[in-house]
């Protein structure tokens, strides 16, 4: 016992909290050597490093079920620090994608009142293969995996978009054109020959905005959108669907690429 330390002295020797300490022993990284008939812990001098390490890894981004496999194994910290640092690295880019948006977002709000900063195009017609479905924006992604599916060969520039039919805000319920822009390459398998239609879609003039960033952030710029056409008392045409075209899907949010447009007079 001699050597023996109590939670509270190992708490100040380690210049952290006993309520700290007690934390990592109830999730099993830092066990006392000894609880005594009156449930005082206490622990080995040399549990300290132990400490140290923990909270080493805990900086590094290492959960506690890593931090448990690795002290239970005495595993290899070489190879842990090897993956831990794609990791940093992975979020140092999140980090610096997020400080570049909102620097563009601040820019954007002090020159028109908005986080966006729209341009008017106006638009050749274009070809389009679509199936039509009626549910959740949420759901959106799903229904393009759908259509992909129901093509015999897609290439790089497989590009799925969505064609609003009502206007307004529908996240729960909305009628939807779910699409892919028409190319020489892709070809509807056989058994989707009357499932999948194709139609030659004429938006003409409209205001276009394009977010780099994620996907379930779309309906928040299709507002800053609105509110930039109320500002500029641009009109906005009844008789053409709002559309949003997919240009890159990638499982990291800084590659990818949605357009959104809004028809306008």
């Amino acid at each position: 016992m001699n050597n023996l330390i109590t939670a509270g002295e190992f708490a100040k020797l380690a210049s952290t909290t006993k309520r700290t300490i007690l934390f990592y022993d109830q999730k099993g990284v830092l066990k006392p050597v000894r609880v005594n008939s009156s449930k005082y812990r206490y622990y080995d001098q040399r549990q300290i490093l132990d400490y140290q390490r923990i909270l080493l890894l805990s900086n590094l981004g290492v959960s506690l079920g890593e931090m448990k496999k690795y002290l239970r194994t005495n595993g290899d910290l070489a190879k842990l620090f090897d993956d831990k640092k794609e990791f940093i690295e992975k979020e140092i880019r999140v980090l610096e994608f997020n400080l570049h948006n909102l620097i563009k977002f601040q820019k954007n709000i002090k020159a028109n009142g908005t986080m966006v900063n729209p341009e008017v195009k106006v638009l050749p017609p274009f070809g389009v293969y679509y199936i039509e479905k009626v549910g959740a924006y949420a759901r959106i992604g799903e229904y393009c995996q759908e259509l992909s599916k129901m093509f015999v060969h897609k290439d790089d520039a497989f590009t799925t978009l969505a064609i609003f039919e009502e206007q307004g805000y529908r996240p729960k319920k909305s009628r939807i054109k779910i699409g892919a822009l028409a190319g020489n390459d892709l070809k509807v398998k056989g058994e989707y020959q009357n499932t999948v239609k194709c139609m030659e879609f004429d938006p003409g003039k409209v205001l276009t905005y394009t977010h780099n960033g994620s996907g379930s952030l779309l309906s928040l710029f299709w507002k800053e959108l609105e509110k930039y056409c109320e500002l500029r008392k641009i009109k906005i045409r009844k008789d053409i669907p709002d559309f949003e075209i997919y240009r890159k899907v990638n499982t990291d949010i800084t590659k990818q690429f949605f357009e959104i447009y809004i028809p306008i007079k």
